[in-house]
C-alpha cells in the first residue's frame, strides 16, 4: 500500500495543471543541456514522463529510463524504453552513453556516492552528467518539506546539495551550477535566485 500511495502522489502531481507546466519547463531545460547527446540514460525516471517528452522531440536519440520501481514504470507512456534497475548497479555496459540524467532523483537514492560512481562507469569519455536537484534552499522546497505528508518529506534522503556536489566533483569536472524555475503561489516564473528557484542544475563532464 505504501508503494501504491507513493506512486499515486507522484503521478498525481504531474497530472495537476501546475505539474504539467513544470514538466514542460523541465523538459525544455534538459533538452537544451543535452542537445548534442544521442545516447541518454535517465536514472530514477519514475513513470518516464520527462524521457517521453524528450523522445518525442528527438526521435533520433536513444533514450532509456531506469527505475527500481515496477509500480512507477507501469505508468510509462508507450514509445519510450524503460528498464527496471538499481541506480547503484546499473544494467548498462561500461562507457555506453553520451549523457546520464538524474532528474530530481539523485537526492532520493540511498547511496548517492555509488550512484555517481555508476554514472562514471557507464558514461563515455567526456560524457555529460546532468543532475537536476530540488533546491533545498528555496522557499518552495521548505514549504513542501514542512508538509508532513508531502511526497518530498516522505521520500527525500539527501537535503544537502553542497554535499552531493562534492561527491560529483570527486569523479567529474563540474562546469556549471545554476538555479532554475521559480514557483510561488501556484505560478511559475523565471529566476536564478536560490531563494526562489525550485531546482538546482549541475552540469558536469567525465574526466579524461
Amino acid at each position: 500500500m505504501a508503494t501504491e500511495n507513493k506512486t499515486e502522489k507522484y503521478i498525481g502531481f504531474y497530472h495537476h495543471p501546475l505539474g504539467k507546466q513544470i514538466l514542460k519547463k523541465e523538459i525544455e531545460m534538459v533538452e537544451k543541456k543535452l542537445t548534442t547527446c544521442r545516447n541518454i540514460v535517465s536514472v530514477g525516471c519514475g513513470p518516464a514522463f520527462h524521457e517521453t517528452g524528450l523522445q518525442i522531440c528527438h526521435p533520433d536519440k536513444n533514450i532509456v529510463g531506469i527505475d527500481c520501481s515496477v509500480a512507477m514504470l507501469k505508468y510509462a507512456p508507450p514509445g519510450i524504453t524503460v528498464v527496471q534497475g538499481n541506480a547503484q548497479n546499473l544494467p548498462v555496459c561500461n562507457r555506453r552513453c553520451d549523457a546520464l540524467l538524474f532528474m530530481t532523483s539523485l537526492e532520493f537514492i540511498t547511496d548517492d556516492i555509488q550512484a555517481i560512481k555508476e554514472a562514471y562507469r557507464v558514461l563515455k569519455k567526456r560524457g555529460v552528467l546532468l543532475a537536476v536537484l530540488l533546491n533545498t534552499k528555496s522557499h518552495y522546497f521548505k514549504e513542501e518539506y514542512n508538509e508532513k505528508k508531502s511526497y518530498i518529506r516522505e521520500n527525500i534522503i539527501h537535503v544537502d546539495s553542497d554535499q552531493i556536489k562534492k561527491h560529483i566533483s570527486s569523479y567529474f569536472h563540474i562546469h556549471n551550477r545554476e538555479y532554475f524555475l521559480g514557483i510561488a503561489k501556484g505560478k511559475l516564473f523565471d529566476t536564478h535566485n536560490p531563494l526562489y528557484a525550485a531546482l538546482e542544475v549541475i552540469t558536469a563532464r567525465k574526466h579524461g
